[in-house]
């Protein structure tokens, strides 16, 4: 299968100290990449690197068939990848008005806006919190409106940092099936777990970041079988 994107030569140091010598990470296109690492490994900064929300001190990026600098493909990034910080923010608003926030600031009309916003509310079984302040959800609920905020948007990869972290048992079942939808519908994502049993069921690579560099652990492609969060409902 075809990379969607490659990264070569990534190195990131702060006041000295090495935080990144990766040589190669490529990401292959409509598959699902479990990343672990221990704590203050780099891996939430390896994320922000490759979303374009933080500049490297070098790195070279393979996008579109161009050979680009870091800064050079970060308008190109950070149009396509999106990356969902472990503790999603959310506006003080509506859920509805939170997931269409990305629709109205790039100037899609009212009822344009509005019918997707309906459609992707359906797609995360949200509909009947489309009226609830965001501040009054739970942390799973948060984390599904921002998923949801962010699949509505078209990102070609998805870069999630401990997306089930904190959460019981059914909000981290629900959080992965939506994971599990989006990966059907072509989005390559990568996520960042300490919660292996979580994600491994939809991954078809595991990495490893350790000494600064990623290892890979394991390359099988997982089923493409899907499960419906509700399933007396058709796929968008």
């Amino acid at each position: 299968m075809s990379n969607l994107i490659d990264y070569k030569n990534i190195s990131m140091a702060l006041s000295g100290n090495t935080i990144l010598k990766i040589n190669h990470l490529a990401i292959p296109a409509h598959q699902c990449t479990l990343l672990t690492g221990k704590n203050g490994s780099g891996k939430t900064t390896l994320l922000k690197i490759m979303s374009g929300l933080l500049k490297p001190n070098s790195a070279t990026i393979h996008y579109q068939g161009l050979e680009l600098s870091w800064k050079q493909a970060k308008p190109y990034i950070q149009k396509d990848i999106i990356y969902l910080h472990q503790q999603p923010y959310l506006f003080d608003a509506s859920v509805a008005d939170n997931i269409g926030y990305g629709l109205y600031r790039a100037g899609e009309s009212k009822s344009a806006a509005h019918h997707k916003v309906m459609q992707a509310l359906d797609w995360a079984d949200l509909t009947h919190l489309a009226h609830r302040s965001a501040k009054q959800l739970s942390g799973g609920e948060k984390q599904r409106v921002a998923v949801t905020r962010a699949r509505i948007l078209s990102p070609r990869l998805l870069l999630l940092d401990e997306p089930t972290a904190s959460m019981d048992s059914d909000a981290k079942k629900q959080t992965s099936l939506l994971l599990q939808r989006l990966k059907s519908e072509g989005v390559s994502i990568m996520v960042s777990s300490h919660e292996m049993h979580t994600i491994e069921h939809i991954a078809d690579r595991h990495l490893h970041l350790e000494n600064h560099d990623i290892k890979l652990i394991r390359h099988t492609p997982s089923s493409n079988k899907v499960t419906l969060l509700n399933t007396t409902k058709k796929k968008l």
